[in-house]
């Protein structure tokens, strides 16, 4: 197999302009969802580097780590994670290391590859923004291109399924219908160019404790999706602004109220629509212009120090060499 050793691979975030959660489980224990996903600029770097296995010891679970002829930290999977965020774990736990681990056991590539990552974070951690969803997608693709496995778009996403709810959707990007508990996936027209300016307090929240809270104090409301993905057809863009909404928002408000007061003041600040995304607490606000996205930023930047300013993609992957 022709290996082509290095790859970079730029993975965006998302926000969530749409979120309704089932109060009903699904067999599996999953939420069912159905969501209208969008990528934002807002990304990470991630370098793979995939190096020959030339008689390697590899230790076993429990037994520390080893290390490569290239400098990284081995694991008994020949995998070495590495990232500028302390708070990323660097091994099993670690979404990209589950992707990595997949693919070289689907394919008969365990114990004969070492694969590095490192990982140059710039999404904010727990924050609904999917930055290690991405990043594991990334990972799918990135080692896709390298062991040339061409598998095809779906294939990629079943696999990414495998990995986190999120991952299908940050395979492709874009604007999309998400369903099921992420793994249904309807591409929608492309939103037209928008800034986005996105802020955080700094609270970090775990998914599964927002759904779990849900579940104890959520409200029931019925989909509106389909009314949604009308508009977004008919470029009715005014109409869809109008009918942005977050299941998860009430959850979070009730011990992060600064959600409200980011989005409150983002509107106030010229933003023409505010929300929370996935399960928070990160606040996005879309302005219809630079010169407004700019104020909007500044002034949420006197409330919290993780403010960006970014926008609207087309695509959540981009191969950068």
């Amino acid at each position: 197999m022709t290996v082509s050793k290095k790859i970079t691979l730029n993975s965006s975030g998302k926000i969530n302009l749409y979120l309704n959660v089932s109060k009903d489980l699904r067999p599996d224990g999953y939420h069912e969802i159905k969501s209208i996903m969008q990528s934002i600029s807002l990304s990470d770097v991630l370098d793979f580097e995939v190096n020959h296995n030339y008689g390697i010891k590899h230790i076993e679970p429990g037994n520390g780590s080893s290390k490569s002829k290239t400098g990284g930290v081995l694991d008994s999977n020949g995998i070495s994670i590495t990232c500028n965020n302390v708070d990323i774990p660097l091994n099993e736990k670690n979404l990209v290391h589950k992707a990595a681990h997949l693919i070289l056991k689907n394919f008969n590539l365990e114990k004969k590859y070492n694969i590095k990552i490192n990982i140059k974070k710039t999404i904010p951690v727990g924050a609904g923004l999917a930055g290690g969803s991405s990043n594991a997608a990334a990972t799918l693709i990135a080692l896709d291109r390298i062991f040339n496995l061409k598998l095809s778009e779906e294939h990629l996403k079943a696999m990414g399924n495998q990995v986190g709810s999120d991952v299908p959707f940050c395979i492709s990007g874009g604007t999309a219908l998400v369903e099921g508990k992420g793994e249904l996936i309807s591409q929608l027209p492309d939103l037209p160019f928008y800034w986005v300016v996105v802020a955080i307090n700094g609270k970090k929240f775990s998914s599964g404790d927002v759904y779990d809270k849900f579940d104890l104090i959520g409200k029931s409301k019925k989909p509106v999706h389909d009314s949604l993905v009308k508009n977004l057809v008919k470029k009715n863009y005014q109409d869809f602004f109008k009918s942005l909404d977050n299941d998860l928002e009430g959850v979070v408000v009730c011990e992060d109220t600064m959600v409200t007061v980011l989005k409150n003041r983002a509107m106030e600040l010229g933003a023409f629509a505010s929300q929370m995304t996935g399960s928070g607490p990160a606040i996005f606000a879309f302005c219809d212009d630079l010169k407004i996205a700019r104020s909007v930023h500044s002034g949420l930047c006197e409330l919290s120090d993780k403010v960006f300013l970014t926008y609207t993609t087309p695509f959540s992957q981009s191969i950068m060499n």
